[in-house]
């Protein structure tokens, strides 16, 4: 057998052997009983106890830490930035937008950074050699735009890290800005990202997948509920803001200051979030003002993009075991628990459908309602913000499946932890843009 062939089988091997364990466990916890002191609650001696089933519990803790995530999330979104007041002159800026293959897109994060109501603005169009019809259309940008500038990156293609590294190179702008080449980029935000780089280093930004089908309206869905409320509780306790490759503005100092983008990381952003982490870089969030961005399309792009998310996920965790210091840099021991924290959650959601597996050999399913109310009222109470804003249109069926997409998320995640040390070999999955 040849060595891929060995690989493959130890992939699929052992990603049926994690999922299995997991979906086990977690039927085995869940049909455990706890016993709650009544006493304890009611402050009352001998007032008996309550026995519940673990899997009761773990709905109770999972619907209560939603909410409280949630509740964190509506307010950071409706409070906004206090109405500070927005320049729209000032340091110059220098939008970096890399792209690969994306040329049918290009006009859209173009145009709308054209369009900001932030001036002092130009856009440097990062583009790979060999690509030929994205360079002829960020040319033509260029030639039509003043504040256009179309580079190809000659110095160290091949990563999305490596252009936007190359670009902060070329350009000589006062701050930094790192876009998505399908973003469709809010006026508002970079003019409130200079207003909020007075009192920060680097001001992180929102996406929002845009909902125009059944697929995207999860996403959309999949996006808020996995994504942005995950780490709020995670954020007030220890400061950790995640900073990403898009919709972000920063000075050129807190570039350096951690070394840029890693080329040779999968998951480029995620590792730089605990780079800033570490190096004390003042991370502030405005998410308000989203951009707007190109979901997954179909299934396969679905699987394959969080598939390669989570294998960055994992080389990521690899990178903080190497990088950690806990006399000389103790904030590293901190990151290291939070990257295996976000791995260990995404295995407790297929957990979560084991155990609800065991709520309805107890007869006990009816438990379950608590969970899914509490994850579509949270879906839809986003919904509601983001259309009030005017950023989306109705509400859709999307989030009654978010219940149904959270444990294959987790098995797309078991696939990527698995495919990291067995099989990867540093190929990356490519969604699909529609433009």
């Amino acid at each position: 057998m040849a060595t891929a062939d060995r690989r493959a089988w130890a992939d699929q091997v052992g990603f049926a052997l994690v999922s299995a364990v997991v979906v086990v466990v977690g039927f085995l916890q869940g049909r455990a009983s706890v016993v709650v002191p009544l006493g304890l609650l009611a402050g009352v001696a001998d007032a008996g106890s309550l026995v519940l089933l673990n899997a009761t519990v773990a709905c109770l803790v999972f619907s209560t830490t939603l909410l409280l995530s949630a509740a964190v999330f509506f307010a950071d979104v409706v409070r906004g930035d206090g109405g500070r007041a927005h320049p729209t002159t000032g340091p110059s800026v220098a939008a970096i937008v890399p792209i690969y293959g994306d040329a049918a897109v290009l006009d859209r994060s173009v145009g709308s950074l054209l369009a900001s109501r932030y001036e002092d603005l130009d856009v440097y169009v990062v583009c790979e050699p060999g690509d030929e019809p994205t360079v002829e259309r960020a040319r033509e940008l260029a030639t039509a735009h003043e504040r256009v500038h179309c580079l190809v990156n000659t110095d160290h293609p091949g990563s999305k890290a490596a252009a936007v590294n190359f670009a902060a190179q070329v350009a000589d702008e006062d701050y930094l800005g790192v876009f998505d080449a399908d973003e469709r980029v809010h006026p508002e935000f970079v003019a409130a990202a200079v207003a909020g780089l007075d009192d920060a280093d680097l001001v992180q930004g929102r996406t929002l997948p845009r909902p125009d089908g059944l697929l995207e309206n999860v996403v959309y869905y999949e996006s808020v509920v996995l994504g942005y409320l995950t780490h709020r509780l995670l954020s007030a306790l220890t400061g950790f803001r995640m900073a990403t490759s898009n919709v972000l503005v920063m000075r050129r100092e807190a570039f350096r200051r951690v070394g840029g983008y890693d080329p040779s990381m999968l998951t480029e952003d995620f590792n730089f979030a605990f780079r800033c982490y570490e190096e004390g870089v003042r991370v502030e969030e405005r998410l308000e003002y989203p951009s707007e961005i190109e979901a997954a399309h179909t299934p396969t792009d679905w699987w394959g993009q969080r598939k390669r998310w989570m294998t960055g996920y994992a080389q990521v965790l690899h990178r903080r075991l190497e990088a950690v210091d806990p006399v000389g840099a103790p904030r590293t021991v901190v990151s290291l628990l939070i990257c295996a924290g976000a791995i260990l959650g995404n295995l407790f959601l297929l957990s979560l459908a084991s155990q609800a597996a065991a709520l309805a050999a107890a007869g006990a399913v009816g438990v379950l309602a608590l969970p899914v109310a509490t994850v579509w009222v949270v879906c839809l109470g986003v919904r509601l913000i983001d259309a009030r804003a005017g950023h989306v249109e109705g509400v859709g069926l999307g989030w009654l499946l978010v219940p149904v997409v959270a444990p294959l998320y987790s098995l797309a995640a078991i696939k990527g932890f698995v495919e990291y040390p067995l099989s990867w070999s540093g190929e990356w999955y490519r969604v699909t843009k529609q433009g």
